[in-house]
């Protein structure tokens, strides 16, 4: 997609790129700064970044799947070639997801006073793959999406949705809730979290309320959730 493109998207439709997207901007850019600001001789700080880059490409590679499988098989049975410049973006990413593995390695086994160039490395590495990710989002978010609403009815839509939250497994599931729910507004929110509450039985809403949702948020966003569910109950 080009900077000149402009494509209509009725915000009205069902959107199922919208909610995903926002948590993986949000969790990408909070690891560019931590890995802009690390401490190469802090061996604690390190080791979490390492763990959170790795679960982000974990992550990542698992969205990718999600849209080849459920998004772009379906869009292919009614348009043809449609989802092929799509593909050729996620080849891509897979490319870059490897070389951030070696890298990872690498500095995984370097001793700390060799770190800090190959941090830096990784820093300008992890910010060319995150640049290409957000247009790439962009692109499906407009041209995609735009596409979507013409061959797809909503329900069609909710229901392909439906089926790559059902192929996530329970743990899984909950490192994508908590990168989600902090992107979001609180609008957002509150229609994820009372569909959840109202389909769920109260057991496991529950916990994932107690760890995936009261832990990534702040207080008061917590609080004016908290208080919006129960007046929606």
């Amino acid at each position: 997609m080009t900077a000149t493109t402009a494509v209509y998207v009725d915000e009205t439709r069902y959107n199922l790129y919208a909610t995903i997207h926002k948590g993986l901007r949000r969790a990408q850019g909070q690891l560019m700064i931590r890995l802009g600001a690390i401490d190469p001789l802090n061996e604690t700080d390190v080791a979490g970044l390492i763990r959170d880059l790795r679960l982000m490409v974990t992550m990542g590679r698992m969205h990718l799947k999600h849209e080849d499988r459920f998004v772009h098989t379906e869009l292919e049975k009614r348009s043809v070639g449609a989802s092929q410049r799509l593909a050729d973006d996620h080849d891509d990413h897979e490319r870059d997801f490897q070389e951030l593995e070696g890298m990872l390695s690498q500095i995984e086994a370097a001793a700390p006073d060799q770190r800090s160039p190959m941090l830096r490395a990784l820093y300008l590495r992890y910010t060319k793959f995150q640049a290409h990710d957000f247009e790439h989002m962009i692109e499906e978010e407009t041209e995609t999406l735009s596409l979507l609403h013409k061959l797809f009815r909503d329900d069609e839509l909710a229901a392909i949705e439906g089926s790559i939250v059902g192929s996530v497994e329970p743990g899984m599931m909950m490192e994508f809730i908590r990168i989600m729910i902090p992107a979001m507004n609180p609008a957002e929110r509150l229609a994820m979290l009372g569909g959840m509450k109202a389909a769920m039985p109260v057991p496991v809403f529950a916990a994932i309320v107690d760890m995936g949702v009261k832990p990534v948020l702040t207080p008061s966003d917590w609080q004016a959730l908290e208080a919006a569910l129960a007046k929606a109950a």
